[in-house]
């Protein structure tokens, strides 16, 4: 396996969507964080690659895999000894990582994973407990906005109180600073670099009582209608919205996808009237540091 030029992500081929959107994402400057690409080529001409995404502190937060269709078990093996270097290992961030792949060895790659990443990181099932859905291919139908509502971009003066309810969603303490202040961060780049939507009161437009935004990894989420809000189709305008911005601008063979907590059955019945199915497995899994999960317990 030797280490090859960077790729467009038009000559990505295979199932690997996620990747081959955020790499998109990146190419067309939606993403303008700080992102380390790696590409490799095995003697079978089978490609893989990986995207770090890291944080302020230069500490990786995230790793979505590439993983070729073709590729066997031993190739595979040595494509994760590249991506789970002891470089990379010791700029993991302190306090959870990210990792994404699409591939029919799911179950293998994030076994050999979970055993690379020894005792320092751990699934916890409990913080992250979603389903993961994907868009539909085709355009969505229009929908008006109900009255006394406006529908506008978000703004950064949303990212305080977008954080927030971020935080309560996620059982999140927020009185602790630290983990409220790397959601803010999320908040703020997704805003300023993403299309990001709310939906505000005529009357008083300051703050949004709804939004959606987009990860830098190309997944929709932060979808919120603010309790009082709801049943007035707000959440549907906003992901109509959303997909139809993301489809105009990057073109219609991309698709993107959310995460929705198990739990919600409001959101995943949503997204199912919208077209989007239900993936039978989650392409990406949250891995928490062991300290900062001993913190939680106290």
């Amino acid at each position: 396996m030797k280490n090859i030029a960077a790729l467009q992500s038009s000559v990505l081929t295979g199932k690997n969507s996620s990747f081959k959107l955020q790499l998109k994402l990146i190419e067309e400057n939606w993403s303008r964080g700080n992102f380390h690409e790696e590409f490799y080529c095995t003697e079978d001409g089978n490609i893989f690659g990986y995207i770090l995404t890291l944080n302020n502190n230069d500490l990786i937060s995230a790793i979505n895999l590439y993983i070729d269709d073709n590729a066997n078990i031993t190739e595979i093996n040595s494509f994760l000894d590249e991506c789970f270097s002891q470089r990379n290992m010791t700029r993991f961030c302190k306090y959870f990582i990210s990792v994404s792949l699409q591939s029919q060895h799911f179950d293998h790659l994030f076994g050999v994973i979970e055993k690379k990443l020894d005792t320092k990181y751990r699934e916890e099932p409990s913080l992250f407990k979603h389903k993961m859905f994907k868009a539909p291919l085709s355009d969505p139908e229009d929908i008006s906005v109900p009255q006394g509502y406006i529908l506008g971009p978000l703004q950064l003066t949303c990212a305080d109180l977008i954080a927030t309810q971020w935080a309560e969603d996620l059982e999140l303490n927020t009185n602790e600073d630290t983990p409220l202040s790397i959601l803010r961060s999320t908040v703020l780049a997704n805003i300023n670099e993403r299309p990001g939507f709310g939906i505000y009161k005529e009357e008083d437009p300051r703050l949004p009582v709804a939004w959606i935004t987009m990860y830098s990894g190309g997944e929709l989420g932060m979808l919120h209608v603010v309790k009082e809000h709801r049943r007035r189709k707000l959440g549907r305008v906003l992901l109509r919205e959303m997909l139809g911005a993301l489809r105009a601008a990057l073109g219609e063979d991309l698709q993107t996808h959310c995460f929705v907590k198990s739990h919600n059955r409001g959101c995943q019945d949503l997204l199912l009237s919208e077209g989007w199915r239900e993936q039978q497995y989650n392409n990406k899994r949250m891995y928490f540091h062991t300290d900062y999960l001993s913190q939680l317990d106290k």
